[in-house]
């Protein structure tokens, strides 16, 4: 739904409703910060955007040549990033904003 196109069953309402609910379940795993769904929404982006930076960065460092170390690994939130998306979405890079920690807090749970 969040993903879709909008079409006769994907609309800006059903988004609405989907991000909705999905700030009722972070609000209820974390009671002391309450988001709304446009909250969740925003940060996701702002997440999604960071992960993008770092996956471009590390495909950049993976694909190097002259020998040195390794690249480095991806965040755990960059990789969840990478794992939700697919590998054909990750190819742009968004702009530099900060990254919510009680987002972060919540895909840690999540895994856990």
């Amino acid at each position: 739904m969040l993903r879709g196109k909008f079409g006769p069953t994907v609309t800006s309402q059903g988004k609405r409703r989907a991000w909705d609910t999905i700030s009722q379940t972070i609000n209820a795993s974390f009671p002391l910060v309450v988001r709304t769904g446009d909250d969740c929404e925003k940060r996701w982006y702002v997440l999604q955007s960071k992960a993008k930076d770092e996956i471009a960065a590390h495909k950049r460092e993976s694909s190097l040549t002259g020998g040195g170390p390794p690249a480095k690994r991806l965040s755990q939130v960059a990789d969840t990033v990478f794992q939700v998306l697919g590998h054909s979405e990750v190819s742009v890079t968004g702009l530099p904003t900060g990254i919510d920690t009680s987002m972060m807090q919540a895909l840690e749970m999540q895994q856990r």
